[in-house]
């Protein structure tokens, strides 16, 4: 028996977009009809590849992540994992039975009750009635829908739609199990249920193929990655490498954007460059970890090869799903370096930790002193770390320096 539970070799896909498509009976025979007076129009298409020689391999019992920016083919790749679509070309191998949450309401009749549309859903699965009849109540429980399960799915929402989804394609006994980012419909809750289920899934060494743009998430919890950028794959392996290069790609297009143009000496090297970044107790200390609420003072060592004149100086504080906590720049508090040449360091001094515990990565970047153009930038590289015991009475991301006061 082969390690992978699934296997794609040279896999694309291509659909047909045709344009001027009659949108009615009436208008595809009044243009056929000669004394109609309109212009007689041929139907054009042209064609759309989503997907372009993708080879990927899923070991058996692991976890296997899919990021990429939306349009970029996960879904249609996914589709192709669970049976939805034949592939234009390569070849595709999936060893075991497959289920497949895919997207909202699939496979479930609007006029049928939510529990008529257990039966349905887990027969079109494969699933023996017997089998189904002996998981029914879990299913409800898990879904929580004990209240809803007898009326018309066409009634639920969003949510309840997930919710009974995920509960029937986890609990039919899955060998390779297909989830599409359908699940961050859900509730925190739910989301943390369903997190737990699927640990447990593996554990039990089913196959799970999962697609989110959690990317903390699927960095924590999936045994390899792949990046799909515009339906060709860009990377694929170890997670942390695979998200550092997708977040890598959307930073420098980002920044591109906004005209942050690199300035390059006659010999194509930036005159300055960021080579490293410490982070500091006030007492000029290194240590591991710091807490929520002490002081901070972030480090960052320069190469100048020749003079520049008031070069800027920014930090960018993300979280693990690369959320922009924050981002001081040395220009808006009127700071100025002056000119610098050679080596070097410049000091950002946070007098109180706002984040609270987690890691947290700081990138780090200078540009000229109108921010015109970037000499350096470096992404994803320093990590900080911040330790000690999650406050149970704590909400969001940050901790606030603030008072409460009362008046009448």
């Amino acid at each position: 028996m082969s390690n992978n539970a699934v296997v794609l070799d040279g896999v694309s896909k291509c659909f047909r977009l045709t344009m001027d498509r009659p949108l009615s009976l009436k208008e595809a025979w009044t243009r056929l009809r000669p004394s109609s007076g309109r212009r007689f129009r041929r139907v054009s298409s042209e064609q759309f590849w989503a997907l372009q020689d993708v080879s990927l391999a899923v070991p058996r019992g692991s976890m296997y992540g899919l990021v990429g920016r939306n349009g970029s083919g996960k879904s249609s790749l996914l589709r192709i994992m669970a049976g939805i679509y034949r592939p234009s070309e390569g070849r595709v191998s999936v060893q075991g039975r497959t289920s497949a949450l895919l997207e909202l309401g699939a496979g479930f009749h609007p006029a049928l009750t939510g529990r008529e549309n257990i039966y349905l859903n887990a027969s079109v699965l494969g699933v023996p009635k017997v089998q189904i009849e002996d998981r029914v109540e879990q299913i409800i429980q898990f879904a929580g829908l004990e209240e809803f399960i007898d009326s018309p799915v066409k009634i639920y929402s969003s949510g309840m739609y997930v919710r009974l989804g995920f509960a029937v394609a986890v609990h039919v006994d899955p060998e390779v199990l297909i989830v599409d980012e359908v699940v961050a419909v859900g509730d925190e809750e739910f989301q943390l249920r369903c997190f737990g289920h699927l640990e447990m899934l593996r554990a039990q060494g089913v196959t799970i193929v999962l697609v989110s743009h959690d990317l903390g998430m699927l960095r924590a919890n999936c045994d390899q990655m792949a990046w799909l950028n515009r339906g060709k794959l860009a990377a694929a392996g170890d997670p942390q490498d695979v998200v550092n290069a997708y977040l890598d790609t959307i930073d420098t297009e980002a920044a591109a954007s906004v005209g942050h143009r690199s300035r390059l000496d006659a010999q194509g090297h930036s005159p300055l460059h960021i080579t490293s970044l410490e982070f500091l107790d006030e007492a000029g200390n290194r240590p591991k970890s710091f807490a929520t609420g002490d002081p901070l003072i972030v480090r960052i060592h320069y190469c100048a090869s020749a003079p520049i004149q008031d070069p800027v100086f920014s930090l960018g504080f993300y979280n693990h799903n690369n959320l922009h906590l924050a981002g001081p720049r040395s220009v808006v508090g009127g700071f100025r370096p002056g000119k610098v040449h050679g080596t070097g360091w410049v000091e950002y001094h946070l007098h109180r930790i706002p984040f609270r515990t987690g890691t947290f990565h700081v990138n780090a970047a200078v540009q000229d002193s109108q921010a015109s153009f970037l000499y350096d930038r470096r992404a994803r590289e320093f990590w900080l770390q911040i330790s000690g015991e999650p406050d149970p009475q704590a909400n969001g991301l940050l901790s606030l320096d603030g008072d409460w006061q009362v008046g009448s």
